[in-house]
């Protein structure tokens, strides 16, 4: 399937270069110059949000960890050679191209897996799971502006319901919760 390169796309499709007042970025208008001068906090949560967003439209519910890693490090290197692409545009056209990959040891199915395996991972999974299914979630809405700080807010309600119901599977959760 094309989840390697979804992961990629989703990967390089993150947000707008922060500014001290400016907390949203549109992805549909960020630039590779803007993607790659984002700090590596913001960077790794859009970078999971927008995999999420392209995955959605692939109709994937699955993040493979190390085709993810693989592809954002690949849409960085490409970003830093074509800095003024649109990084939406291009990522767009690499699904288009992209050809299968396959499944890896490590895939997380996230319309499989409860609350309480999201909360039994380590902190980095837990965090790129949460802001992959946010970017999930925003592209059956076809909305393509990001806040951090609602991805950071929604990750944290996310938590707090699922350390109390721990058998409810995640994306019922984030379903009912993502805002």
């Amino acid at each position: 399937m094309k989840r390697l390169t979804l992961a990629l796309i989703g990967a390089m499709a993150v947000c707008a270069p922060a500014q001290a007042q400016v907390m949203t970025f549109d992805m549909s208008k960020l630039s590779c110059g803007e993607y790659t001068a984002l700090d590596p906090e913001t960077s790794a949560d859009f970078s999971a949000w927008m995999s999420g967003f392209f995955n959605q439209r692939a109709g994937s519910t699955s993040i493979n960890l190390e085709g993810y890693r693989k592809n954002v490090a690949s849409v960085r290197n490409w970003c830093a050679s074509n800095p003024k692409a649109n990084l939406m545009a291009g990522l767009q056209a690499s699904v288009a191209n992209a050809k299968a990959g396959a499944d890896g040891p490590t895939e997380i199915n996230v319309s499989q897996i409860s609350c309480g395996d999201f909360l039994g991972a380590d902190v980095d999974t837990q965090t790129l799971v949460a802001s992959w299914t946010g970017g999930w979630f925003m592209s059956t809405k076809n909305l393509t502006v990001v806040d951090p700080r609602y991805v950071k807010r929604n990750a944290k309600v996310i938590s707090e319901h699922c350390a109390k119901n721990k058998k409810e599977k995640l994306m019922s959760v984030i379903e009912k919760n993502w805002k």
